[in-house]
């Protein structure tokens, strides 16, 4: 786009030199601003989009390699879904079945990001890919959760269609008999290796509960069961010993499910053309006055009012 990219790069401050190795790590705070400046040097507005189109598994490293042996894809899904919350503190991957219908989604639950737009159609697009490179299949829908850009020519020119913009969550929909279809590459006595490489690559580091918490809720909180039976049941654990763990670290379940709900009341109210009523209903209240009281216990002001200001 005739742009430098260390000088765009630099200009955000961050050292160039950073993202030629892999290994390196950048803040979700660091990854924030450099999207930002790309988007203000380039004057593109699907940015994100054109960043997430080159994404391959390959894009993933050794979790790349890991899914490209997958038996099938909800296997390969799993594996991304498993092994981000290791690497990516700033938001979640996840895989959401809902009747006959299976969301793979992105969330970000880093508080203050103001690029989420472009964060999330990039995952969207890496997503995309990720589907027809395993098992060469594409979703039946894409959501997008912001507001229709001016030009949403290369959305349908990349996914075939238009995406549904103002949508809940960042997401692809699709039945849930596709998660069953071989990988294309797939290879058993492989997988086995990688699977001890990965282990062993992670394991100097696991999140806390507080944290591994807090993505669940940020993944599952505009879908209908957020208990803390639920959440304990999918950590193979039981439901004091869940509310133990994190009362050791200083939080309670409650708590964790209302600041998720307040985060993703401000990203939809921030960057969505949803009805604050539509909102409440999606994170679960039974009427648009409760969610009103809730956001002004957490914020001070109104939906509507935070919204316009």
């Amino acid at each position: 786009m005739g742009q430098d990219p260390a000088t765009v790069i630099a200009g955000a401050g961050i050292n160039p030199d950073l993202l030629r190795n892999p290994e390196n790590s950048l803040s979700f705070i660091e990854l924030d601003r450099l999207v930002q400046a790309c988007v203000a040097a380039t004057g593109c507005e699907h940015f994100g989009l054109l960043v997430g189109q080159r994404s391959t598994t390959a894009s993933l490293g050794l979790v790349g390699r890991l899914m490209r042996t997958a038996p099938t894809l909800r296997d390969a899904i799993l594996d991304l879904c498993t092994n981000q919350r290791r690497y990516v503190r700033g938001a979640v991957t996840y895989l959401v079945i809902q009747k006959d219908t299976a969301f793979w989604g992105y969330a970000i639950h880093h508080p203050g990001m103001k690029a989420i737009d472009q964060i999330g159609d990039g995952a969207m697009a890496a997503g995309f890919s990720f589907m027809k490179e395993l098992v060469g299949a594409a979703p039946d829908e894409i959501l997008i959760s912001r507001r229709a850009p001016g030009n949403t020519a290369p959305y349908r020119l990349l996914f075939g269609s238009t995406p549904r913009f103002d949508a809940q969550q960042y997401a692809m929909a699709f039945p849930v008999s596709l998660l069953d279809r071989p990988v294309r590459s797939a290879d058993r006595e492989l997988r086995r290796i990688l699977e001890k490489s990965v282990a062993a690559y992670w394991a100097v580091e696991q999140p806390s509960m507080t944290h591994t918490v807090a993505r669940m809720l940020r993944a599952r909180v505009i879908f209908p069961d957020i208990s803390l039976e639920a959440v304990a049941s999918e950590l193979a654990m039981l439901p004091r010993t869940l509310n133990r763990r994190l009362q050791a670290e200083g939080k309670s379940f409650r708590e964790l499910v209302n600041e998720a709900r307040f985060e993703v009341a401000r990203q939809l109210l921030a960057g969505t053309r949803m009805d604050v009523t539509d909102i409440a209903l999606a994170l679960g209240y039974a009427n648009p006055s409760g969610f009103t009281h809730a956001f002004q216990r957490w914020s001070g002001v109104a939906p509507s009012e935070w919204r316009a200001s």
